[in-house]
């Protein structure tokens, strides 16, 4: 049983301490608000005013900054340079003196601003009316929801919008569909951050739009005024503030506190896959090429940890070609069969597109009660459903299941020659069970591309050699050897004798291969 860690004493007193600056200033407040007239001061004819520039505003500006700011996050995930600029220069507005990004909204959209030629031309003003009481609100509640949503969408899975991009759902649904449905929660509480921020907006407003009973006076400004006339009002009215702010908090704060926990994957029926059916309704147009690859053929790309598969995939990804990694990059808000459909962009299809894999069963399951192997082959079908007239696999049935996987083997063997194929494997099974030809990688290049019989009897690596259950030992050609001779070979580990499979010359290259099962049998072959 796990227990909680506990924390040290200091870091408790601290945060008490932290919380107690934050909540006894307003528990002071609260006990010089005159509770009993708070009717009467919210019912006054100075306060609806008051309130209708304050919520009218506050609505706008929040809707403007979330129209604004939610593709600004979007760009900032996407921008390569300069993303941290653009970063600081989205803080600025938090960092600027209240009384200054006034100011500088006067230069830029007041009176005699540099954009007023501009605006006087199509009627348009700003200054000392209430639009500039909405735009000094949403220069300074904008960066709320951009610092909220970059922050989720920087813990959104990038494989996510890749694979979906890879699988050819466009730009459009992926963040309409996708992302947007991934960082609802994150959504409302930008948007409750922005509407609180622009209730308690006092300095920018008062510089820029100024404070006009009715037009540009909102509650902060009455606040500030009655406090020089009537303390008690001041005080309620504050009240009418604060709960207003923590109302708009609180209904932000909804989706998170309502959100259902990740369910647990559990064991659910999955059936068998009608291979003839599922490569029907998968089979590609016409066989498209990966550059360096054997077209309408499947290559197996082996090679060690760190040897450069996955770049190396990612890089040949492209328009006609679908990638699938090891992350099955499946929507979280979505089901099997809607991650199928935003692909073929037919829920019939889709349903077909599953029955035919066996996963029927799965067609409304929430993607996160998927476990690993269920989610691996609706990724599969997911990329198959694009009928790509390339395919590149990145270790695609290693979490799935071996009955499972034997059944995916079958269909990509089946429809090897309907597409060019390249998949990473590090099972030497699956090597000669998929490949007809086996790509071997070392320190970032593809060092030999040979037909999966001739890597078979003569492995280019030591790698592939025991992935293949085999040893591989370099060394030079003692004397001239006829084919089907016994030859001897001069090593670091010393003599081998073996069968020469091919004529050898004294001094030549040579390599000695053996099955670890039976070290006796050694082939010698001459270099490649």
């Amino acid at each position: 049983m796990g227990t909680r860690r506990g924390q040290s004493p200091a870091v408790i007193l601290l945060g008490f301490i932290a919380l107690t600056v934050i909540v006894l200033p307003v528990a002071a407040l609260g006990t010089r608000v005159p509770w009993g007239e708070l009717g009467q001061i919210a019912a006054a004819t100075e306060t609806r005013e008051l309130l209708g520039v304050t919520l009218t505003s506050a609505v706008l500006a929040t809707a403007i900054s979330v129209l604004l700011g939610t593709p600004l996050a979007l760009l900032l995930q996407r921008m390569r340079r300069g993303a941290h600029l653009a970063r600081a220069l989205v803080l600025l507005p938090l960092a600027m003196p209240p009384v200054v990004a006034g100011l500088a909204l006067s230069a830029f959209i007041g009176r005699r601003g540099i954009a007023a030629p501009l605006l006087d031309a199509v009627g348009a003003h700003f200054a000392f009316a209430f639009p500039g009481v909405v735009a000094a609100h949403v220069y300074v509640a904008l960066p709320f929801v951009v610092i909220t949503l970059d922050s989720a969408l920087r813990q959104l899975d990038p494989e996510i919008t890749n694979s979906a991009a890879a699988v050819g759902i466009g730009e459009r649904t992926i963040i309409s569909r996708i992302v947007l449905p991934a960082i609802a929660p994150s959504l409302a509480t930008a948007a409750g951050l922005a509407f609180a921020r622009s209730l308690g907006e006092f300095g920018t407003t008062l510089t820029f739009a100024g404070s006009m009973p009715g037009v540009t006076r909102t509650m902060p400004l009455g606040i500030y005024l009655a406090r020089e006339i009537d303390q008690d009002v001041a005080y309620g009215l504050a009240a009418i503030l604060i709960t207003l702010a923590v109302a708009a908090l609180a209904l932000a704060a909804l989706p998170r506190l309502f959100r259902r926990p990740a369910p647990t994957p559990r064991v659910r029926a999955t059936g068998v896959i009608d291979v003839a059916r599922l490569r029907e309704l998968t089979r590609p147009r016409a066989t498209g090429a990966v550059a360096g690859f054997p077209t309408g053929a499947t290559t197996a790309l082996i090679g060690p940890n760190g040897a450069g598969k996955t770049t190396l995939l990612r890089s040949l990804a492209g328009p006609g070609v679908v990638l699938l990694t090891q992350n099955p990059g499946l929507p979280p808000t979505s089901t099997p069969l809607k991650a199928i459909a935003m692909v073929t962009q037919d829920s019939a299809a889709a349903r077909e597109l599953l029955a035919a894999a066996g996963l029927r069963e799965l067609a409304h399951v929430p993607v996160p009660s998927l476990s690993g192997g269920q989610a691996a082959q609706v990724a599969l079908v997911r990329a198959l459903a694009a009928k790509p007239s390339s395919l590149l696999l990145d270790e695609p049935l290693a979490a799935i299941d071996a009955a499972a996987a034997g059944s995916w083997r079958e269909l990509l063997r089946a429809a090897s020659g309907d597409r060019t194929t390249v998949f990473v494997t590090h099972s030497g099974a699956e090597l000669f069970q998929l490949a007809d030809h086996v790509a071997v990688m070392e320190r970032g290049e593809v060092v030999s591309l040979a037909p999966a019989d001739a890597e078979r009897d003569l492995p280019a690596t030591a790698f592939s050699a025991q992935l293949q259950g085999l040893a591989r030992v370099e060394g030079t050609a003692q004397a001239a050897t006829a084919a089907g001779g016994e030859a001897i070979i001069e090593s670091e580990a010393g003599q081998l004798r073996g069968h020469a499979a091919a004529a050898l010359a004294p001094g030549q290259a040579a390599v000695a291969v053996y099955d670890l099962a039976d070290p006796e049998n050694v082939r010698i072959h001459p270099a490649r």
